[in-house]
């Protein structure tokens, strides 16, 4: 069971929410009550709590101080807040730092049992990430340091830097990719002459007597695939990011310099942007990540910046962003148009490269790395059932010609879009529920087709054929039903005026509101709010 704590300055709501909802049911117990925020904090440090409801306005601490007050605290407690029309705009600001959800008052029972479901939901899936991540006790720390740089169990950060006394630090960070070109070109030869063990010891030497020069103060480096050292850099020092950014490379180029004068060692570094988050350090590791990728057309032995890229695109290539913006959007939402657009991608990207086939497949490259990743954001599922990295391979595997490696994009973007499709078909019954309750959720915000199928990751024509198959009407019928439906609500158990309902539910004229409600209801506003 989860506990939960109910804050409201009203005794009777504090009541009313302990007898008539069944906690239980849900899957919660409450485990305390408070009639103010200030009296909640001091529960807080004597009571484990999963989830909190709270009022918005109350004398001492209000639900958004409180709210306010526990994310300072790095509690990633969900956050239940009760909301009346006239605070209606608290509640969005609240929703801005984090809330989990409002509920306006009074309180709809089958709504409120709808949030209560979610945070279940939710609690559920953060305690298994917890219980999976303790399963494997013999995890390195170099393999734990190594998944967080990849973006793996950024959920439970907190927990893990404690377990395994990570050397990080909740500050700004950036991280740069040292890469050692000889492996990468000799590896085989390199072990048989025994001499890979002592160029990477010649290069960690390096790595750490200049990190430690350079005075950020908190630093620690993993080794990453194919002999690649990754450098994790942060300071407690009070800098801008650009100073941040500025030591860091002065560091990196000693790096460099000092490899070229005391080993044999040619070099490779690329480097993220500053983040000033800690959470945000698997950002910083994909920018070097992309960054590094451009040593196959600036050279080697020498240190690629991140921001240096888009100029380097601008000036160089005129480099098509927009379309590859287009094909991947089209490629998200299972466009039929997908295949088209990346055929004229790879023929503007062609004629850029005056048709040199080793510069187009550099090129593809960081286009299908930023393909992998966007399908990875939007469908995580996916990397269990299809291996977006094997298209990486195309073009430097035997494929020479610009016909092969159309044609080999062409089958794996094609089997992408197949996986997505039929991913959508399957939930389908789960994205018309995901709708409908998004639009009774929100009923009183600007909601538009557009919007809901930007949320639900599916093309416009796409969700209305699912809707209409599920459901028999159309969407803008069932959200104009809903509202209306609101309306009758506001009209009858609020002292609301008819152009405030309409301007509530997003309605601009209120003449056009009233045929609309008389349509659905056989009636005029004000004719019904009489009956």
């Amino acid at each position: 069971m989860h506990s939960v704590m109910i804050v409201d300055d009203e005794p009777l709501i504090r009541i009313g929410l302990k007898k008539t909802v069944n906690w239980q049911q849900f899957g919660f117990n409450i485990a305390c009550d408070c009639k103010n925020g200030e009296e909640a904090l001091n529960m807080l440090s004597s009571h484990k709590i999963d989830f909190i409801v709270t009022d918005i306005k109350m004398h001492k601490m209000s639900g958004i101080e409180l709210l306010k007050a526990i994310r300072e605290m790095n509690l990633d407690i969900p956050v239940l807040l009760l909301s009346g029309y006239d605070d209606f705009k608290y509640a969005q600001e609240g929703i801005r730092l984090g809330a989990f959800d409002y509920i306006l008052k009074p309180i709809e029972q089958e709504k409120f049992e709808k949030v209560l479901l979610k945070v279940n939901e939710k609690l559920f899936t953060m305690e298994k990430s917890i219980n999976e991540f303790n399963k494997n006790k013999s995890i390195s720390k170099e393999k734990v340091l190594y998944d967080l740089l990849r973006g793996k169990n950024l959920m439970i950060m907190d927990e893990i830097i404690s377990k395994y006394e990570l050397p990080l630090i909740k500050n700004k960070v950036q991280v740069a990719i040292v890469e050692i070109n000889e492996i990468v070109i000799n590896c085989e030869e390199l072990i048989e002459n025994n001499d890979l063990e002592l160029l990477e010891k010649s290069v960690n030497s390096i790595i750490e007597y200049e990190m430690k020069k350079c005075g950020l103060g908190h630093y620690c480096v993993v080794d990453g695939e194919f002999g690649k050292k990754i450098i994790i850099a942060q300071t407690k020092l009070e800098v801008s990011e650009t100073e941040f950014d500025n030591i860091f490379v002065v560091a990196l180029d000693a790096i460099l310099k000092s490899s070229n004068e005391q080993s044999s060692a040619v070099l490779n570094i690329s480097i993220g942007k500053v983040y000033n988050q800690l959470y945000s350090m698997h950002k910083s590791y994909f920018n070097a990540k992309e960054a590094l990728k451009y040593k196959y057309i600036l050279g080697t032995n020498r240190l690629i910046h991140i921001n240096q890229i888009s100029q380097i695109r601008r000036d160089k290539f005129r480099y098509p962003l927009e379309k590859e913006k287009e094909l991947i959007t089209s490629i998200i939402l299972v466009d039929d148009n997908s295949i088209e657009k990346l055929k004229e991608l790879l023929k503007e990207i062609s004629e850029m490269m005056n048709y040199d086939v080793f510069k187009i497949n550099v090129t593809l490259t960081q286009v299908i790395n930023n393909i992998y990743s966007n399908v990875l954001k939007k469908y995580n599922f996916i990397e269990n059932v299809y291996d977006l990295t094997s298209i990486l391979k195309i073009g430097f595997l035997g494929v020479e010609t610009l016909e092969d490696i159309e044609k080999r994009l062409v089958e794996n973007i094609s089997e992408l879009i197949k996986i997505i499709k039929e991913y959508n078909l399957n939930q389908s019954d789960n994205v018309v529920k995901k709708a409908c309750e998004y639009v009774l959720n929100h009923v009183e915000e600007d909601i538009t087709l557009t919007l809901i199928s930007n949320k639900l990751n599916i093309s416009k024509n796409y969700f209305c054929s699912i809707f209409k198959q599920q459901t028999g009407g159309n969407f803008n019928e069932y959200l104009t039903k809903a509202k209306i439906d609101r309306a009758k609500i506001l009209l009858k158990k609020h002292e609301m005026k008819v152009y405030e309902i309409c301007d509530m539910l997003g309605y601009k004229e209120t003449v056009y509101f009233s045929k609309l409600f008389k349509r659905y209801t056989g009636l005029t506003p004000a004719e019904y709010k009489k009956i």
